[in-house]
């Protein structure tokens, strides 16, 4: 046997040897991650009764429904997908909250409030898929009072993800310079905001979420089935639905990964 067998035997030993129950069991402790509704935790503090929310990118107003629920305040929220505003709006009225709350189609570059008129904007979500994000965060500050807040949660690339991974993720509509956090944060300070918190979320949401329903672990056998359905779905649903569907099971893997990093911030107007 020559060295070179040795030492590659000596390294299957260590390899498959058997297992380290001790990091095993290390490694089945939960970290205690903190609940997505952290964010709705930060916003707390910003919102009394009297004061005006907008959230922009409310999707079904799964976000500003309990905002306005816990505060009392007022709100509007905004998107630009008419599903989302449909389902919105019956939220909305099954929660009992359509007079406080406006919903309207809409976009980050262009919120219908007054100059100076808003106390907090809420933004969760969105900041990758804004074309003009220089433009849409200005629009924030102009509505926005004087030291007014924006809660901003948004999701970066990291070193982990490759130029492909990330490119494969173009059928989501991100713009890929906003998953770069340099960029972003260099686009607050340019509207003239100030980060007064930032908080690192890491994989904690996901985390979280995994311990207890799985969407990751369902995500991936979804994946793993479309993948051997590809033909099918293609010939059914067309190319464009299947690139979509393709990148939309990676994204929460690529969040558990570490291949995407969310940051909440809040912001403060000058």
């Amino acid at each position: 046997m020559t060295l070179g067998d040795t030492q590659h035997i000596a390294r299957m030993q260590f390899v498959y040897g058997g297992r380290d129950e001790q990091l095993d069991a290390l490694l089945s402790e939960s970290l205690a991650p903190r609940s997505p509704d952290f964010l709705l935790e930060l916003a707390a503090p910003l919102l009394t009764s009297e004061s005006r929310l907008v959230d922009v990118g409310c999707r079904d107003a799964r976000h500003l429904i309990p905002l306005a629920a816990r505060s009392g305040c007022t709100g509007v929220g905004i998107d630009p997908v008419d599903r989302n505003v449909d389902r919105a709006r019956t939220a909305v009225i099954a929660a009992g909250l359509d007079l406080r709350i406006e919903i309207r189609r809409g976009v980050m570059e262009q919120i219908e409030e007054p100059d100076s008129s808003v106390d907090v904007v809420w933004c969760r979500d969105v900041l990758t898929v804004v074309p003009d994000l220089e433009a849409g965060l200005a629009e924030v500050a102009r509505v926005l009072k004087p030291r007014g807040a924006a809660i901003i949660y948004s999701v970066f690339a990291t070193s982990r993800l490759e130029p492909r991974e990330a490119a494969a993720f173009r059928p989501l509509c991100n713009v890929e310079q906003n998953l770069e956090r340099a960029r972003v944060e260099g686009a607050f300070e340019q509207a003239g905001f100030r980060i007064e918190r930032l908080e690192e979320i890491t994989t904690e949401f996901r985390e979280y979420d995994e311990e207890r329903t799985q969407p990751v672990s369902n995500s991936l056998l979804r994946l793993a089935r479309l993948r051997r359905r590809r033909e099918e779905v293609i010939q059914r649903f067309g190319n464009d639905k299947y690139d979509l569907s393709e990148a939309s099971l990676h994204w929460l893997a690529y969040l558990l990964l570490g291949k995407l990093e969310p940051i909440a911030y809040v912001l403060r107007s000058p």
